[in-house]
């Protein structure tokens, strides 16, 4: 039995949500939430499996849960709860890495799913099936842990890009919970997903420019697939994608760069510069030509996978379409028209720090230029 309509499918353990993030039939919940607490109570076994959660120095951790709505099980495979997973993740990972602090979310590891978990009986078994594994055992035995490398996250709800992951839920509503899909959908969350895994640790003690490399040849693979025009996607058609943004900043907003591709001239803006750099590493890593340590970097000497993710919300911006939309009534108060504002404010600040971090290659170009 659970409780009001909702029932867990999975643990996170490499994050700890402050406050819920919901669709209409998917949802991620902190410990605290009362559906949870409910369904506890009613089996303390699954009691026992959210409380067992320790880090490796045994402190305990707060798993985030995943959840389905009742009576809907398709949002249970794993391609489309994963879809909604992948939409709150690159959410939350774009936004950690704008903070600029170490609070933030900025690997996509951070919301790995925990392989074992309580069987839908709750009968004080747990269950497994990964491509390595398929096991059943008993919720008492288990002791589990995080990913050590990561360290413990704490994600309050303002640390994730709230204009991005409404968007990124619209179509997942129409393309998953209706059942609407289109194949432009289906391509939106296979880059998403693509991202993710770029997103993740590079690699851990032993990272190396290869892991890099790797993480470069995922990214473009993302870019690509949200640029495919239903018949092929390419270089151009992700600096295509790229002409599509609305940009805020005006130093983006003119094509003032240039860049060869197949012996042709392109003109291009910062964007563009910085994935023709993400594309060539790609190349080269992939293809097996040379490779160092300075494969994957910009003539400001900063490494282009840096910007990655950045870039990736920008094109997604132009693929989605994402603007604002908001109107304001002509017979709006000041008051109407004060909150009209400040929605405009915060829906384009998340696109400005987006394209503030893409500048960043240019201001530490013009240092580099100060300094020689």
């Amino acid at each position: 039995m659970t409780d009001q309509g909702w029932t867990p499918v999975c643990a996170i353990p490499n994050v700890t949500l402050d406050e819920p993030i919901e669709a209409s039939h998917a949802a991620f919940v902190p410990c605290g939430d009362e559906r949870l607490r409910s369904i506890a109570d009613h089996h303390p076994m699954f009691e026992t499996f959210l409380s067992a959660f320790r880090d490796e120095f045994g402190t305990q951790i707060c798993p985030t849960i995943g959840m389905a709505r009742e009576h809907t099980p398709h949002i249970r495979n794993v391609t489309i709860f994963g879809g909604f997973r992948d939409a709150v993740c690159f959410s939350a990972v774009v936004a950690g890495q704008m903070l600029g602090t170490p609070s933030g979310i900025v690997h996509s590891d951070a919301f790995d799913i925990y392989p074992w978990f309580p069987t839908p009986q709750f009968d004080g078994r747990i269950l497994t099936v990964t491509p390595a594994l398929a096991g059943l055992d008993e919720v008492r035995r288990l002791q589990p842990q995080p990913a050590p490398a990561l360290g413990r996250r704490y994600l309050p709800i303002s640390h994730i890009d709230h204009p991005l992951l409404r968007a990124i839920l619209a179509r997942w509503e129409r393309c998953f919970a209706t059942g609407n899909e289109t194949v432009k959908d289906r391509r939106l969350f296979r880059s998403l997903e693509m991202a993710r895994a770029a997103s993740k640790m590079p690699g851990g003690v032993d990272a190396t420019e290869h892991h890099a490399g790797r993480a470069a040849a995922l990214w473009v693979s993302a870019f690509e697939i949200l640029a495919h025009d239903g018949r092929r996607a390419d270089f151009r058609s992700v600096l295509s994608l790229f002409s599509d943004v609305s940009w805020l900043r005006p130093k983006l907003k003119v094509q003032d760069r240039e860049i060869t591709y197949k012996g042709e001239t392109i003109q291009t803006n910062l964007a563009g510069v910085i994935y023709d750099r993400l594309n060539r590493a790609r190349n080269a890593f992939l293809h097996g030509n040379e490779v160092s340590v300075g494969t994957l970097k910009l003539e400001s000497g900063q490494q282009a996978q840096w910007f990655a993710a950045p870039l990736f919300r920008l094109a997604l911006t132009a693929s989605l379409d994402l603007r604002f939309s908001e109107t304001l009534p002509d017979n709006a108060n000041e008051q109407d028209r004060g909150r009209h504002i400040a929605n405009m404010i915060e829906f384009h600040r998340q696109q400005k720090l987006s394209e503030d971090a893409i500048l960043i290659a240019d201001a530490a170009k013009r240092q580099a230029n100060r300094g020689s």
